[in-house]
């Protein structure tokens, strides 16, 4: 399942011996002292944020320059990190589970749901020693062949939804293979990259979907959905519309026919990527295209280098890339076109 772990993810390719890297805290230090003015959001991503040797200088210096900092996290390290998490005022923690522990074991191992299910309440309880609100709590849950069909057990029997604000449930994200050969011949020809690999690890066919009932996933959602409702719970699903229709054109990868249509995508111009080895990307975990480096530029040089300028006025003359349907952000931060006709809960 994982795009960078899984089968196909750009770590387990061993051809071409990459190694997992640490970002340099020096450069991090700098980019939030200019970001300063700007009070941006900081989300910690991975691999695992939690494991990142300079966590409490990090979220300290962020939260100095009073900025919101949010991170998912497996969950495995939040019983040791929960005094940490509750001593800084850390925002948020997105904790990604997804299903009771057979399920969640299947995709994460074996003792990811125990731990996880610890740091939570490690969490909750130092909430409570100390009186604080923070960080807020919230759960990601990742539907897979492996989980579609225990949603409801999950969140109607396993989890406490009193310790969560918000719940997401979003559909694994997945670009078909001629949508990622199309965005290797962009890189290509509009940026002269041909050792694209990140894409590679989203790369699923259609058929390997086809266990997944569309109408028992879309039951089980919406009746979670409403549970939520009736306890005053955020719920926040990727694609916005759990319908039927929506849920099967989905999973087929017939984009064109889904309900959920956007315009255009605003990330380029609000939002960017700082990959773990200084690289800046424009666009959320397709890493092969890369603005510029920390080690060699400054932030400034980069955001408003000439290479990040280009990729701003593609975006703006084509709207998409062919790769945008397998990234969730576009359901976050997408202009939004409703198509016409009946409108559907």
């Amino acid at each position: 399942m994982c795009y960078y772990f899984g089968e196909t993810g750009v770590y387990s390719q061993n051809k071409l011996k990459m190694k997992p890297n640490t970002l340099d805290f020096g450069k991090l230090k700098q980019v939030i002292e200019y970001l300063t003015p700007a009070n941006p959001r900081y989300s910690l991503f991975g691999g695992e944020p939690l494991i990142y040797p300079h966590l409490e200088e990090l979220i300290l210096k962020i939260k100095k320059a009073k900025c919101f900092v949010d991170t998912p996290t497996n969950g495995t390290l939040l019983e040791e990190n929960a005094k940490l998490l509750v001593k800084t005022k850390f925002d948020s923690v997105r904790v990604s589970l997804d299903g009771p522990r057979k399920q969640n074991e299947i995709q994460r191992g074996i003792g990811s749901y125990d731990k996880a299910m610890a740091g939570i309440e490690a969490i909750v309880e130092e909430k409570k020693k100390h009186n604080s609100k923070s960080p807020d709590l919230s759960i990601i849950y990742t539907v897979t062949p492996e989980n579609y069909d225990s949603i409801e057990e999950f969140f109607l029997k396993d989890l406490n939804l009193e310790y969560f604000n918000w719940i997401t449930i979003q559909m694994q994200n997945f670009i078909t293979p001629e949508m990622g050969e199309s965005y290797a011949q962009f890189l290509k020809t509009e940026f002269n990259i041909e050792d694209a690999k990140y894409w590679k690890g989203l790369v699923r066919e259609p058929r390997d979907f086809l266990n997944i009932e569309c109408s028992e996933l879309s039951r089980q959602v919406l009746k979670v959905k409403k549970a939520l409702k009736e306890k005053n719970k955020n719920l926040l699903l990727l694609p916005p519309s759990f319908t039927l229709e929506n849920l099967d054109a989905y999973l087929k990868a017939d984009w064109s026919k889904m309900s959920d249509q956007y315009k255009s995508c605003i990330i380029p111009w609000v939002s960017t990527d700082i990959v773990a080895n200084g690289d800046i990307a424009p666009c959320h975990v397709f890493y092969d295209l890369v603005m510029g480096n920390l080690h060699d530029n400054s932030f400034e040089e980069i955001w408003f280098g000439s290479k990040y300028q280009k990729f701003r006025e593609y975006i703006s003359r084509n709207q998409f890339i062919s790769i945008c349907p397998g990234c969730c952000i576009l359901y976050l931060s997408g202009n939004k076109m409703r198509k016409k006709g009946p409108k559907k809960n």
